[in-house]
């Protein structure tokens, strides 16, 4: 079809010499369909010499390519706008499985503490009212006087111990069990291969759910370090200050090392700014991840430092 095409004009540019002034037309369209092959319709307009025409031929290429160019441009911006759609929309899945996660494990957390509790209740305090009802019981067959007082003052001991038991048990309720700073130690007791510090510096009270998002901080700091960082050292610190409690976890890796950028950090910027804090990464001779939380957003407006 092209050789047809290039055939039938030369035959009517020497019946006509006018009709080489189509020729950057059929060139353009020849261009379009089949690429540089379009660049030989342009023969007879070099043989018989006309510049001008040549010139305005090669404008038409010229814009064509930038067309082309363009059109390239759209479609790829196209394709990225879809992937960008898709991956933000599997991006809110994930992130809201991740919450489900947090919440559940929340959750269980707190409903393990109360069985405990439980537990503790019924074993000291059930052991100490069993055996004062049992001695209760005896009281009313026992005759002689100084035997019964024996009697009365086991019971006054038993039960002060179950009172004991009691605010014992109370007192875990108010002041949950999760002992922020052991727990921390234990996760860096997982990290044998690298030489570690840790700073613990808190006074005020912290929340269960409070314990849990810092936590889940560390644990998503330490992890990346030990995936994506070629460290051989970390610190992490956890300083409180009188507006505000700041959590710093760093490592002595290359620079050239990027932070993994995807849920992990995701979840670890909303766990901050639940409570109206901010989180920043970036590098100083090593990687930084450093948490800032506000004691009014954590509810501590009158800190003990």
């Amino acid at each position: 079809m092209l050789f047809i095409i290039i055939v039938m004009f030369a035959v009517l540019v020497y019946i006509d010499i006018n009709y080489l002034y189509f020729l950057p037309l059929v060139s353009h369209i020849i261009f379009k369909e089949y690429g540089s092959y379009g660049i030989i319709a342009l023969a007879p307009i070099v043989l018989f010499q006309e510049w001008a025409l040549l010139f305005l031929s090669i404008l038409i290429f010229y814009m064509t390519v930038l067309s082309s160019k363009l059109s390239e441009a759209k479609q790829l911006n196209r394709e990225m706008r879809d992937q960008l759609t898709e991956d933000n929309m599997r991006l809110k899945a994930q992130r809201n499985e991740l919450m489900k996660t947090h919440e559940k494990d929340i959750y269980m957390a707190g409903l393990n503490e109360r069985n405990r509790i439980a537990r503790d209740m019924h074993d000291a305090l059930g052991h100490s009212l069993s055996s004062s009802i049992l001695l209760i019981e005896s009281l009313q067959y026992v005759k002689d006087e100084e035997t019964l007082h024996h009697s009365l003052k086991q019971l006054q001991d038993r039960l002060k111990i179950g009172m004991e038991d009691v605010r014992h048990s109370i007192h875990n309720l108010y002041d949950t069990s999760i002992d922020l700073e052991a727990r921390i130690e234990s996760y860096l007791g997982e990290m044998d291969d690298y030489s570690k510090e840790f700073i613990y510096d808190v006074n005020i009270t912290l929340t269960h759910e409070q314990k849990i998002d810092m936590l889940s901080l560390v644990r998503e700091a330490l992890t990346n370090i030990r995936k994506h960082s070629n460290a051989s050292a970390f610190k992490v610190i956890i300083k409180e200050h009188p507006k505000f409690l700041a959590l710093t976890v760093k490592d002595n890796g290359n620079a050239d090392k990027e932070f993994n950028r995807g849920m992990g950090l995701q979840s670890m910027t909303e766990a901050v700014q639940k409570y109206g804090g901010v989180l920043n990464t970036f590098n100083d001779e090593g990687f930084i991840v450093h948490a800032i939380f506000y004691m009014e957003g954590l509810g501590n407006e009158n800190s003990n430092s």
